[in-house]
């Protein structure tokens, strides 16, 4: 048995636009047809503030909404022109409003945020979340450049320890210059991260010092002089940058890096024996070649059998023995905790190179040399830039999963989007 509901609009209340009452459902060959108009009999003019219940006109639109009961649905809205009875006034009409459909609005505000959310809440292609909306990719992209460019004021979050990193945003182009020179544009993004939560802050296009200078100085006076410690890899254009730019903060190197270029020494080390040695390059027939990867791996990591192949390898060779005793000088060195061990352990890695003819030992002593100064606010505060790196693993990730970007800027807020903290879900 039915049981009368009085005044209840059923219709107006399973559409849930509060704002809005149905005048009319139907069901047409196309799918489902409703038609709302605004509760609010009565506006304010906009140019004079007055209120008018008088009405000019009553245009019909389309807009779009969200899906009704799993299906979408084709909402035709009857818009009032209210007409102003002030005398005084210059404008003589204006079209009623909501806040759930602004001014020349053509979709809702609900679908506006419902899309905003689809886009921070996992990595999808922007077509993707259109098609499921049936709407346009550049109405998407429209929603997250005005909420991205909100969460990307960096001027007002208190930075103290500040991570810079770069990553390749595309793939190595070829063109033709003026001149008529092929050259090669290596299109590089550098990111800028927040090494006490991890945040992206930034996104800048370009790889050298001048774009780490530009972000820089952008920055206003208070923020530069809050951040304390700045992470870099070894890059001397990312060093020069911030030590003009932030004087008071002390900069860290990455010792992943450090760790890398003591590999790398041992890699051109071992390439220029085999040609010594050999005449040729390594083969699979080389042990030093055939467990090559064991000379860069930690040796309280390997097993008793990888130890007594390193031993092999390391016996065949005396020059590759020297060599793996630097490398493991400079992880001891690294390891180290106060100034007293670091001085004690550099003493022992300069000895160590100084007795040694390798000029790709001296080469790497040269550059720690040059380095000593960052080296020595890593031992001390242990600051690494394994959030940067974890950031620009989200970039990877988002620009994989979500079929890429040609355009920087919506390659950028995407990405502050993304790791704002605002997904719902």
């Amino acid at each position: 048995m039915f049981k009368d509901t009085g005044g209840n609009d059923a219709a107006s209340i399973l559409l849930n636009l509060t704002d809005y009452r149905v005048i009319d459902a139907t069901q047409e060959p196309a799918g489902r047809q409703v038609l709302i108009e605004p509760k609010a009999t009565e506006a304010a003019c906009p140019t004079c503030g007055v209120i008018t219940t008088r009405i000019h006109a009553r245009p019909v639109h389309r807009v779009k909404d969200l899906p009704t009961g799993g299906n979408d649905i084709k909402v035709l809205v009857r818009k009032r022109r209210m007409a102003c009875q002030e005398t005084a006034c210059e404008r003589r009409s204006f079209v009623q409003t909501t806040e759930q459909l602004p001014l020349r609005a053509r979709i809702t505000t609900r679908l506006s945020q419902k899309l905003v959310d689809e886009m921070s809440c996992e990595l999808r292609a922007v077509s993707r979340v259109a098609s499921a909306y049936q709407v346009s990719w550049p109405t998407v992209m429209a929603r997250v450049n005005m909420v991205g460019e909100l969460v990307g004021n960096v001027d007002r979050m208190f930075i103290r320890r500040l991570g810079i990193d770069e990553h390749r945003f595309r793939k190595v182009r070829y063109a033709r210059g003026r001149t008529g020179k092929v050259v090669r544009i290596e299109p590089w993004s550098i990111v800028f991260t927040d090494l006490d939560t991890g945040k992206i802050l930034d996104i800048v296009d370009g790889r050298r010092c001048a774009a780490v200078k530009k972000w820089l100085k952008s920055r206003p006076r208070y923020w530069r002089q809050r951040v304390q410690y700045v992470a870099i890899d070894m890059s001397a254009e990312f060093r020069k940058a911030v030590r003009e730019n932030l004087p008071k903060a002390k900069i860290s190197v990455d010792h992943f890096h450090v760790i890398q270029r003591a590999n790398l020494m041992i890699t051109q080390v071992r390439r220029r024996r085999s040609h010594e040695v050999l005449q040729r390059r390594g083969r699979a027939a080389d042990p030093a070649y055939k467990y090559r990867k064991l000379l860069t791996c930690n040796l309280e990591n390997l097993s008793i059998r990888q130890v007594e192949r390193l031993k092999l390898i390391l016996e065949a060779d005396p020059e590759l023995g020297v060599i793996y005793g630097i490398k493991e000088h400079v992880r001891e060195l690294l390891k180290t905790r106060d100034i007293h061990d670091f001085q004690s352990r550099w003493a022992v890695l300069e000895k160590s190179v100084k007795t040694t003819k390798m000029v790709e030992a001296k080469s790497l002593f040269r550059t720690l040399t040059a380095w000593r100064r960052e080296l020595l606010v890593f031992i001390r505060t242990r600051l690494t830039n394994a959030r940067s790196e974890a950031a620009n693993l989200t970039a990877k990730n988002l620009k994989r999963i979500g079929r890429g970007y040609r355009n920087h800027g919506h390659y950028r807020v995407r990405i502050l989007l993304y790791t704002a903290g605002l997904r719902p879900c």
